[in-house]
């Protein structure tokens, strides 16, 4: 039945939701990048286009950095668009991650810059003879290209046990040191006069000022490949009349970097790295929650159909223009539906927008991904015959998503104690009554939203009976960006005082980024041979702010990471009671640790 469904749901592009909201569609959404700037990076791209056009700096290599899901694809396809325009400048769009195994990567990306540079002499206007001139000097600078792979004929050789002798007798053969070519230049053998014959012919193209290499999806390769890429930029391609745009996740760049280089101190060199190579790094801007609402009205109203493609382009120029001036909702409504979106779209995406955490609203593809979710479970419920009103779907899968705890609480109890839950819970959140049993505070504001679920047990029974179907555990996060990634790192740092100094940068940011770093740090202790300073950390910042205490304590509380404990790091614990208690109640731990965590629990928190 779940399989039959699922088929279902890929041959629809969207699934039209019944009841009083009737036509309204929740859509199921590609992750490709955006050729529509629904974002507001249009500002971005112009800054780019200029810099890397103009004369100023020349070569130049500019980063554009966001985390994970950010809109760095959709930012290049933006800085694409406007480069196209200018007749002077060549775009050479390059995907390393879609040739990552090839046998010279370097080679084969050089390659595709001669190509596109081939592609747009034999298109000019020019002389036949210059042109010729200008084919036989690239096909020189090809010639030097292909003794790059020497290497890889000989390791793939020694791999098969079966040398190709025609291709190595090919490759190994002795070329003159100087060879006239066609166009009467001299050319050396191999890549080590690449550098100066491609900035000879770089100056002697005419009608190009500019050639613009887009590098996109960078931070998907493997250290390897990273490493080819940028080597590539450096060393052979940095030259004038070059400029090189990098979408890629800064963070996750010099990380590969580190691993790349295997050394004690990788960390440093990896920066110092990055920094040389890229002489203007930008980064996107974080969404925030009126950002986020813009965008997941945008998507709606986009997908809904009933726009000509103008009035959508009116309708995201008119949000762009009220973003600029710091008019939210950046997207309004027209004065009729045919010339703007519907009251529903705008309504919905305000509802999601408020009710999801900081770790998906800050990111475009974790929006895209929650939407999808959205969309399958609303499709399974319509499906089955379930009658739920959108209103109440939404509330609840924002439930699931956000505070399992109390998700799996709600569907465990019976329907009697249900309903008394939902009642105290309600009551709660308005301030008549007290906090029900097992319900954390942060869920208040959740139980506060519109609508109310009380007299609507029956509905709430259906939901919990489809989302047995699906895993509850998914998450939607990974927008961690560099300024939150260098806190985390420095809570998880050997030294004590880099880690209070870290500890105090948390405290100045907003409570739902300190949340995300919490979090975070619980997934660093599985990659630390030695735990003890993310311990700390998590128990010195839940003693600094007692709203972080419930998440510390879920993340520490793992039997897996149970395991890798030592007696020393119990009496770190003592402020997480909670923790003390899963460690006294989980079997096969060390002994030791157990009676640790019993004595910490009968002395007095420090």
């Amino acid at each position: 039945m779940f399989l039959s469904v699922l088929l279902v749901i890929a041959m629809e592009l969207s699934v039209t939701i019944p009841g009083p909201q009737a036509g309204f569609a929740v859509p199921l959404f590609d992750d490709n990048p955006s050729v529509d700037d629904l974002l507001g990076f249009d500002t971005v791209a112009e800054v780019v286009a200029r810099v890397v056009s103009a004369g100023g700096l020349d070569p130049v290599t500019v980063g554009i950095h966001s985390a994970w899901g950010g809109g760095k694809s959709t930012a290049l396809n933006l800085v694409a668009n406007r480069l196209g325009r200018i007749g002077s400048v060549v775009v050479v769009r390059i995907d390393p991650w879609e040739f990552e195994n090839a046998e010279d990567l370097r080679g084969t990306l050089i390659a595709q810059v001669l190509d596109e540079l081939q592609s747009r002499v034999a298109s000019a206007e020019m002389e036949p003879s210059k042109r010729r001139q200008l084919v036989n000097r690239l096909g020189d600078l090809r010639r030097r290209i292909a003794w790059g792979r020497v290497a890889g004929v000989l390791v793939s050789s020694a791999v098969t046990l079966s040398p190709n002798f025609a291709e190595l007798l090919d490759a190994l053969t002795p070329q003159p040191k100087e060879e006239e070519s066609d166009a009467g230049t001299a050319s050396s053998q191999g890549m080590a006069g690449f550098r100066l014959a491609f900035e000879q012919l770089m100056g002697e193209v005419d009608g190009i000022e500019k050639v613009v290499v887009l590098v996109d999806d960078l931070d998907r390769c493997l250290p390897p490949t990273i490493m080819a890429t940028l080597e590539a930029i450096k060393l052979f391609l940095s030259v004038r009349r070059m400029a090189f745009v990098l979408a890629a996740d800064e963070d996750l760049i010099r990380e590969a970097i580190g691993v790349h280089l295997e050394g004690a101190s990788r960390g440093g060199f990896a920066k110092l790295y990055t920094e040389k190579i890229i002489q203007l790094p930008i980064s996107l801007p974080v969404l925030s929650v009126e950002q986020a609402e813009a965008y997941i009205t945008l998507l709606l109203c986009k997908n809904a159909g009933h726009l000509t493609t103008q009035a959508f382009q009116d309708v995201v120029n008119a949000a762009n223009e009220r973003r600029l001036q710091g008019k939210a909702p950046y997207v309004a409504a027209g004065e009729n539906e045919s010339d703007g979106p519907r009251v529903e779209h705008l309504v919905m995406a305000a509802r999601i927008a408020a009710g999801l955490g900081a770790d998906v609203w800050r990111s475009p593809r974790a929006i895209k991904r929650f939407l999808n979710a959205f969309a399958v479970r609303e499709h399974l419920t319509r499906t089955s015959g379930a009658q739920l009103e959108l209103e109440v779907l939404l509330k609840l899968y924002l439930l699931e998503i956000r505070y399992l705890e109390e998700f799996r609480l709600l569907s465990q109890q019976s329907s009697a104690e249900r309903t008394a839950l939902i009642a105290d819970w309600e009551r709660w959140a308005s301030d008549d009554g007290d906090q029900p049993q097992d319900v954390r505070e942060e869920t208040k504001a959740w139980a506060a939203s519109h609508p109310s679920l009380a007299g609507l047990e029956a509905q709430v029974e259906r939901y919990l009976s489809i989302a047995a179907t699906l895993l509850s555990d998914v998450r939607f996060g990974g927008a961690v960006t560099g300024a939150l990634m260098r806190i985390i790192e420095g809570l998880a740092d050997a030294s004590e005082a880099t880690r209070n100094a870290a500890a105090q940068e948390l405290k100045e940011l907003e409570s739902a980024d300190r949340q995300v770093v919490v979090q975070s740090l619980g997934i660093q202790l599985s990659r630390l041979a030695d735990p003890e300073p993310v311990i700390w950390s998590l128990s010195t910042v839940s003693q600094a702010d007692p709203d972080l205490a419930d998440t510390a304590s879920r993340v520490l509380s793992q039997p897996t990471f149970f395991r890798r404990l030592e007696p020393h790091h119990v009496v770190l614990l003592g402020v997480l009671p909670d923790v003390l208690r899963a460690i006294i109640g989980t079997e096969g731990l060390d002994p030791d640790v157990v009676e640790a965590a019993r004595a910490e629990l009968t002395e007095p928190p420090r």
